[in-house]
């Protein structure tokens, strides 16, 4: 009977240990890959990490969200947003994980590391940052960031549900040029999702 009981004591504390390990581990988040997302979506990735500083001060973190944003700026390109993180005039903290336009997604932060964009510390730490240049031929832009979240939702596990806007997060006005069509922005990118989804089987 003791023999019993010393072993249904072990498989509980063996049942216990398990449990606690599936809720502390997770899989390790790996970098975006340029050969894996051009692949999957078609659209040039650039990959031009912007230097440490107070702008990525390279904490790494778990991601759990997309926090969608649009540049509010006419003229740039992602290039040029991206360039502007790095001009010695810009003393400001303001960062981003990536920035689209109709020709390319340009990366700045890599998306296992902190960037400061959501103006709430919860989602800077849990979500990647991606921009939309409303310059050039903006509906491309949009669609080639619906077809970048969707690979992101895909890659990293993320729901839809946590694919936010900036104004969910801090109040502000944006992404300004979605936020009227957000439900059909949102309805796109799982459509997208599961293109991609049915693409791997």
């Amino acid at each position: 009977m003791k023999v019993i009981k010393k072993i249904a004591m072990l498989l509980i504390i063996g049942s216990l240990f398990v449990m606690t390990m599936g809720i502390l581990w997770r899989p390790h988040q790996k970098p975006i890959e340029v050969g894996q997302v051009e692949a999957a979506i078609g659209i040039p990735y650039q990959i031009e990490n912007i230097p440490q500083s107070n702008k990525r001060p390279g904490v790494k973190r778990r991601i759990k969200s997309i926090v969608v944003h649009n540049t509010a700026n006419l003229n740039s390109t992602a290039q040029n947003e991206r360039d502007y993180l790095v001009n010695p005039t810009n003393t400001s903290s303001t960062s981003f994980h990536m920035v689209v336009d109709e020709n390319e997604i340009v990366e700045a932060v890599p998306v296992t590391e902190v960037a400061f964009h959501a103006g709430s510390s919860k989602d800077n730490k849990e979500g990647i940052g991606i921009e939309i240049c409303e310059s050039g031929n903006y509906e491309a832009a949009e669609e080639n960031a619906v077809q970048m979240i969707a690979y992101l939702m895909k890659t990293y596990d993320i729901p839809l549900s946590q694919v936010k806007t900036h104004q969910d997060c801090s109040g502000k006005e944006c992404p300004r040029l979605i936020l009227n069509h957000w439900g059909h922005f949102l309805e796109r990118v799982e459509e997208a999702y599961q293109t991609l989804m049915e693409n791997e089987k």
